[in-house]
């Protein structure tokens, strides 16, 4: 008998994509990516938003340790540290009195703040947080009142987002609007831009068209503007979360 041997081999069909094939998955990728990126972009935006808050946060506790320290008064608001000038007394800025309250530097800058004069040689920005002028014991019109007689704890607030082009430690709101709380025309001009409406001072639209407020009774908030501020032209604002002895709406 003959046996006979060999071996069984398998043919084996490989089939490859077709450039159609390709280009299809290419596509469907490049729409997963522009709707997904976007929403990360968001997610990452609100995270940095969310980190400002508590920033702000921070600054509202530091401010009233402070006061607690000092006769319920508030610290001073000044250009670099060491403006004077008519109705002004030199003083210690603010960013450095409450920084034993704060104790990081840090705190002062806010995750989304791209002013382009963080590296300035000559004129530097010192934050991303303005102190309101309002409750500054070197300021018109009250000259740092206590802490315990604002009006409205709740609705008055301690400082403020700065825009990018700011480099002082403070805004003052007492030149806003037509009329102001106090007549100068240069003030005014510095903090008022009155064809918009707006302040000048302040970065109101920093985190999607809102910004970070700290408030005398230690919250803080994320507000439009319109929120904190508004007035009808020739009368006194409406609403007010700046002025500590003013009214404003509840």
């Amino acid at each position: 008998m003959v046996f006979c041997t060999g071996k069984m081999t398998k043919s084996i069909t490989q089939r490859a994509f077709t450039l159609i094939e390709l280009l299809v998955v290419i596509a469907i990728i490049a729409i997963l990516a522009a709707i997904l990126f976007p929403v990360f972009a968001q997610a990452k935006a609100a995270a940095k938003a969310t980190s400002c808050l508590n920033i702000v946060k921070q600054i509202a506790l530091g401010l009233t340790l402070y006061a607690n320290d000092e006769d319920d008064r508030l610290p001073a608001a000044t250009e670099h540290m060491e403006a004077g000038g008519e109705g002004e007394t030199m003083a210690e800025s603010w960013l450095d009195t409450v920084q034993p309250y704060i104790k990081a530097r840090l705190l002062y800058r806010c995750p989304v703040d791209g002013s382009p004069h963080w590296n300035d040689a000559e004129d530097a920005r010192v934050t991303s947080y303005g102190l309101n002028a309002y409750i500054s014991f070197n300021h018109p019109p009250y000259f740092g009142p206590a802490l315990s007689s604002y009006a409205h704890p709740s609705q008055t607030v301690l400082a403020s987002e700065l825009g990018d082009e700011r480099t002082e430690d403070h805004f003052m709101p007492m030149y806003w609007g037509t009329p102001s709380k106090l007549e100068d025309a240069d003030a005014q001009a510095e903090e008022w831009d009155a064809t918009a409406g707006l302040p000048i001072a302040m970065g109101i639209e920093r985190h999607n068209k809102r910004s970070n407020y700290p408030f005398s009774d230690g919250h803080a908030k994320s507000l439009t503007f319109a929120q904190t501020w508004s007035q009808t032209h020739g009368s006194a604002p409406s609403k007010d979360y700046y002025d500590p002895m003013g009214e404003v709406e509840q």
